[in-house]
């Protein structure tokens, strides 16, 4: 309370990022008292960050200390764990907004195999079981992280650790943006990133990169629908199936506008691949 003081001292309309100690409840909060505040916990998929090894059957909810085997189950233990950072907040901090503070993967799996022999495959699935936790809470997160120097010998030059997106080492081509990137097929995905309505349901699969999105109209907001599609999974382009309405493909800007009908509450959105020719 005393920093939010002396931040607001200077500008009153700052918003506060809120984090508790890990694998702890979050502390007891007033927004009252302290408004435009955020619970911005960190979670990570704590065995695959401990022991830098990636057993997609396998999980630990760090939480309750329970082991959790099975494909399926590891994922929806995922979801539970981070539904229940979100339900904390209500419970606990006066219903704030929930923003996932930190999250992300160790690329140094498996001894650092994936830096002599190229495949980044397990990388990849790791990134995206955490990607797909936050979506299936519809919850907003900031990607741990980006260090400019990584490297493959002392990855983000602190404390051993080997989180970065971007190493100089995988990087055959400063020209090209996304040389150097790591696991870019789960980090770079579609996303709503502006809905007339309320969301309620969000999802990517980076294998058939096929995504799906529902939201549930607000009769007052006449603006359309924005979600961002980037040009990364759609080289080719990509379909558009919708429940109704028209939406408009705007390849340049990454960019997919729709606009919904009044004959549906409820409205669908997928894309695929194009399987014809290029927009």
């Amino acid at each position: 309370r005393r920093v939010a003081g002396i931040i607001r001292a200077v500008d009153p309309e700052a918003i506060l990022f809120l984090e508790g100690p890990p694998r702890s409840s979050p502390p007891r909060w007033d927004p009252d008292e302290v408004p435009r505040t955020v619970h911005a916990a960190h979670w990570y998929d704590g065995l695959t960050l401990a022991t830098k090894t990636y057993a997609p059957s396998l999980g630990v909810d760090f939480m309750t200390g329970r082991l959790v085997a099975g494909r399926r189950r590891v994922r929806r233990s995922f979801a539970a764990q981070v539904a229940r950072l979100q339900a904390e907040a209500a419970e606990r901090m006066g219903g704030i907004p929930t923003l996932i503070g930190e999250f992300g993967i160790p690329f140094d799996l498996g001894k650092k195999k994936a830096y002599d022999n190229g495949d980044f495959s397990r990388q990849i699935q790791a990134m995206d079981d955490s990607f797909c936790a936050l979506e299936a809470n519809l919850l907003g997160g900031t990607l741990w992280n980006y260090t400019a120097d990584n490297d493959n010998e002392h990855g983000d030059q602190w404390n051993g650790e080997d989180l970065s997106v971007f190493s100089r080492d995988q990087q055959q081509d400063p020209d090209d943006l996304n040389s150097g990137g790591r696991a870019l097929e789960a980090v770079v995905r579609p996303y709503a990133r502006a809905v007339a309505g309320e969301p309620l349901e969000m999802s990517f699969n980076p294998g058939r990169r096929e995504f799906k999105f529902a939201f549930r109209h607000d009769p007052a907001v006449r603006a359309p629908t924005e979600l961002y599609v980037p040009n990364f999974q759609y080289p080719h382009g990509y379909e558009v199936v919708v429940s109704d309405g028209e939406y408009r493909v705007d390849r340049d800007n990454q960019l997919l506008e729709y606009n919904h009908s009044e004959d549906l509450e409820v409205h669908q959105l997928r894309l695929r691949p194009s399987k014809r020719r290029p927009w």
